[in-house]
């Protein structure tokens, strides 16, 4: 599919028309889909050369696609060139490498780049308050993630049923009943319900749990 759509975009420049940003767009989110990264980066390349001026839209894709392939760095380099050009990053592309550094394991970048965030007068919107808790609850740090999750509220950005899914597999990953299920109640009284995943962890703890097994085989001989 992505090679029939090169050969298409091809076909427009040799009957002299040029492709716009989101043509290019198109592409470029495709071939980084298709793993194929370098020519995701050349027809970055070849945009520029042709007169096609970048966007903010542009970066972000460029962003992303470096970063579910694992190339932060190369990202972070994209990112420097938006902050010396007269672009401006918005959530978006915070909120991409934010999810990039958080995988990579670099969760003090993504700390740092989250909190550059209100130093520059943004307000994190709930995508980029997720993506901090996910990182940080991957890493251990529930109590700095539940921080992150109570302050949120507080900066004017509500929680919305994904935010409450994390923090609660973060406390019960961690064992914390008796918090996780403080949490459900809220979650529940506000609306939103638990996913899958949420579900899956409450039935392990459950079943991992002494009691409830002891409890189990009592009924088993009712």
């Amino acid at each position: 599919m992505i090679d029939d759509a090169k050969e298409i975009f091809d076909e427009m420049y040799h009957k002299g028309l040029v492709p716009d940003a989101v043509t290019y767009h198109t592409l470029i989110k495709g071939m980084f889909q298709a793993g194929r990264p370098q020519n995701a980066k050349e027809l970055f390349k070849d945009m520029c050369s042709h007169g096609q001026q970048p966007n903010i839209v542009t970066f972000s894709i460029m962003i992303d696609g470096l970063c579910s392939q694992g190339n932060l760095d190369e990202a972070l380099t994209l990112l420097k060139k938006i902050e010396e050009s007269q672009l401006k990053p918005d959530l978006v592309t915070y909120c991409i490498l934010i999810n990039g550094m958080c995988k990579a394991g670099k969760i003090n970048d993504a700390k740092e780049l989250f909190s550059s965030l209100f130093e520059n007068g943004l307000r994190p919107n709930v995508y980029v308050y997720s993506a901090i808790m996910k990182g940080l609850c991957r890493e251990g740090l529930i109590d700095e993630a539940y921080k992150v999750f109570r302050d949120m509220e507080k900066g004017g950005c509500l929680p919305n049923n994904c935010c409450y899914n994390i923090i609660i597999q973060g406390f019960l990953k961690h064992e914390d009943l008796p918090k996780a299920a403080e949490l459900i109640n809220e979650m529940v009284d506000k609306g939103f319900s638990a996913d899958a995943t949420t579900i899956e962890l409450v039935v392990r703890l459950l079943c991992n749990d002494d009691l409830i097994l002891r409890l189990l085989k009592v009924l088993v001989r009712i």
